[in-house]
């Protein structure tokens, strides 16, 4: 008659040494792989005071080999021991050859669901995901792989009255045989219920307009988990969590889940700094206050004031979410000034701005804005006052992971403005803008960031446009090496004009030299021009330093043109703030 048993197991994992004694080491032959690595798990349980040339020492031995072997589907392993004495202060050597047998293979897996996971898709799914093949090898890992995608697969769907009401791993030594049966009862699913909420200083009306479920829909831990997302994602709320409330639902036998949701308000204001340092423009500094909220409505204030030598602006947005979907829908009206006195540009802007804004759960942010601006300028020997009003649209992305200095990571830019005299504007135009930014760690240590930054403008006026409208190149974050917008096209006394196509490419490669410092290498290369097909590509090329500080990467960066060996000047910056 077959001998059967039921097993129920536990399986180790990490790898140790060989039994040593004081005068003895024990010796394992004729295992590799994942099967030595086991065994060598069991032999480490051995003490040093139990290692003896005796039978009693051979018997725990051989009972730890058959330990490590069972999981892997070896359960009647051959010990062979050989003994081989030394003179002091050389060790005698106990040799344990192994034969692991015939191994155990998986005939028969049996499983029996009852409750909502009888009709339910997905335990279909991560049935056939996690059940072996028939006649493969038996492995304790992949039984109990399969019994936790039951149970965990429940806690996901909302089956909280769930109960593996039997589990057993049958094998039969005679037939070198294993047998799995499970009866896995899920009960009833659970649905969502009310959300209630808890320390919000937020209308709930608004607030519900966030939830990404129904009321009644069934429950699903990733839906849960985009809530929380998505509150968090408000900016209103310091800390943000939602539980769904099993006990009360269980009392009710309504399976309808309450939900807690407990928040805590963010503070009224917090301020940001950035800031650095250019051979070119000298320091720079940017601060910005923020209100994350202002009313019950969640209308926010953000205020932007920068300063350095060259340029000097203040601004504000004002940001008025739409009761429909407060999170990703939105108007916005911002405006500001700002005074620019650098190279050949001498200018004062004013600026109103109404957009409509679209934030999409995919990280994309689309808007359709109305721009209004004056700008009393002088761009070389050109001096005008230029009014424009012009509708654009926008879209833009910013996906990170990793913290303040992302190992992943890459945004997108782009944005059409159009200009007509029609509904006032003293100049006509069409523009396009796109920037790009990627981010990848391909190897642990090794971080590379790639940038792409190009410009178009059409106009029949070109001299009316204002310099925040024309492109130049030059500087940090466009061509390291060359003096802050010096690469332009020029007049006939040699004044900058700025230019109405731009092509601005860098790659840099990073090291992680040790802890949160990097060393860096790159080179850029771009140009602004009037006509691409004149190219006049400036490239610079350099290195440096990189920061992971507590508040952002912090960067020291060496640069000199490459191209232009006539004007080769070391350039360097310091800066503090984000990458993307």
């Amino acid at each position: 008659m077959p001998r059967y048993s039921v097993i129920y197991v536990l399986c180790l994992s990490f790898i140790a040494p060989v039994a040593y004694g004081a005068n003895l080491r024990l010796k394992v032959e004729g295992l590799e792989g994942q099967l030595e690595k086991n065994v060598r798990v069991q032999l480490s349980n051995i003490t040093t005071e139990e290692v003896a040339p005796d039978g009693r020492f051979r018997a725990r031995v051989e009972k730890a080999i058959q330990e490590g072997l069972r999981p892997l589907g070896y359960y009647q392993p051959t010990v062979t021991f050989s003994y081989q004495e030394n003179t002091p202060p050389a060790r005698s050597i106990l040799t344990a050859k192994v034969e692991p047998g015939i191994p155990i293979l998986l005939k028969g897996v049996d499983i029996v669901l009852e409750g909502g996971a009888k009709t339910d898709e997905q335990y279909a799914k991560v049935i056939k995901e996690n059940t072996p093949p028939l006649d493969s090898v038996l492995n304790h890992g992949d039984y109990e792989k399969l019994k936790g995608s039951l149970t965990g697969l429940a806690v996901r769907r909302g089956y909280f009255d769930a109960e593996m009401e039997k589990s057993q791993l049958g094998v039969s030594l005679d037939n070198h045989a294993s047998y799995w049966d499970f009866v896995f009862n899920s009960g009833e699913r659970y649905r969502f219920g009310k959300v209630n909420y808890t320390g919000s200083q937020i209308r709930e009306d608004y607030l519900q307009n966030i939830v990404p479920f129904k009321e009644g829909q069934y429950y699903s831990s990733e839906e849960l988990a985009e809530f929380n997302r998505r509150l968090a994602a408000t900016g209103w709320f310091n800390s943000a969590l939602v539980t769904p409330d099993i006990a009360k639902a269980r009392s009710e036998h309504s399976y309808l889940l309450p939900m807690d949701a407990v928040v805590t308000p963010r503070s009224r204001n917090y301020v940001e700094l950035g800031g650095g340092y250019a051979t070119d423009v000298g320091p720079r500094l940017n601060m910005q206050w923020n209100k994350p909220w202002m009313n019950s409505r969640g209308h926010s204030l953000t205020s932007d004031l920068s300063i350095s030598q060259p340029e000097q602006s203040i601004g504000a947005k004002y940001k008025i979410p739409l009761k429909i979907n407060p999170l990703e829908q939105y108007y916005a009206v911002d405006g500001g000034f700002k005074r620019t006195d650098y190279n050949d540009t001498r200018s004062d802007t004013t600026t109103l701005n109404l957009s409509r804004n679209w934030d999409m759960s995919t990280g994309w942010q689309y808007s359709v804005n109305t721009r209004w601006s004056l700008s009393h300028f002088t761009q070389g020997q050109d001096t005008y006052t230029t009014m424009l009003l012009y509708p654009g649209v926008n879209a833009s992305r910013v996906r990170q992971r990793g913290g303040m200095m992302p190992y992943w990571g890459d945004s997108q830019r782009y944005s059409i403005n159009y200009s007509n005299k029609i509904w006032g504007s003293d100049v006509e135009f069409l523009a396009f803008n796109a920037q790009q930014v990627w981010i990848r760690t391909p190897w642990e240590g090794h971080r590379f960031v790639v940038r792409g930054n190009f410009g178009w403008i059409e106009t029949n006026a070109f001299g009316q446009v204002p310099p925040e409208l024309r492109f130049f190149a030059g500087g940090d974050r466009s061509v390291r090496g060359f003096k802050y917008q010096s690469i332009s096209p020029e007049d006939s006394k040699g004044n900058l004009t700025g230019a109405s196509r731009m092509l601005v490419g860098s790659a840099e490669y990073q090291y992680n030299v040790t802890g949160n410092w990097w060393g860096a290498v790159f080179i850029d290369s771009g140009e602004a021009v009037n006509d691409f097909t004149r190219s006049d590509f400036k490239t610079g090329a350099g290195a440096g330093v990189r920061w992971a500080s507590p508040v952002g990467p912090v960067k020291f960066d060496l640069a000199l043109p490459v191209s232009d060996v006539d004007k080769r000047r070391l350039q360097f910056y310091i800066g503090l703030g984000a990458e993307l």
